[in-house]
């Protein structure tokens, strides 16, 4: 293996044990909210306007299975609400309610704080350039699959 391969390698590695860490740090954030990282980063999705149970998905990096139980557990909590979607009958789309947006505003100075401790490991030159990198290597790999 070249050694851009192995290092390659190395860094899957570490982000997959980033990802757990980052998983971890996202259930103790909302915790006091009765919300686990993945119903989080559902409604996250809603804050923009209503998506379909796919839209989501796709904009948090998710499965579709995952989502639609993310979005069945904060339906049934009142955080989320399911209305036809008039371009597609067979989908509905899922938007925050009132509560969900609320709850999202308490946990919003929660994150910044969080964020603004664990940034502290880094520049912003190196944060830039982690996520250039991990954007092109998001993009080489999707374009692997078509």
């Amino acid at each position: 293996m070249s050694g851009e391969g192995e290092r390659l390698t190395e860094l899957v590695d570490e982000v997959f044990r980033l990802s757990d860490a980052l998983a971890r740090a996202g259930d103790a954030i909302v915790a006091e909210e009765g919300l686990s990282a993945s119903r989080w980063r559902t409604l996250g999705a809603l804050v923009s306007g209503p998506l379909s149970v796919a839209e989501i998905a796709r904009r948090r990096g998710m499965r579709r299975q995952s989502a639609s139980e993310s979005v069945a557990q904060l339906e049934a909590a009142g955080l989320v609400a399911r209305t036809p979607d008039p371009r597609d009958a067979r989908a509905p789309l899922v938007s925050l309610t009132e509560e969900g947006r609320a709850v999202l505003a308490r946990i919003r100075p929660r994150r910044k704080a969080w964020a603004a401790r664990t940034a502290r490991a880094a520049s912003l030159d190196e944060l830039s350039a982690a996520v250039e990198l991990a954007r092109r290597l998001r993009a080489e790999l999707e374009s692997a699959e078509r």
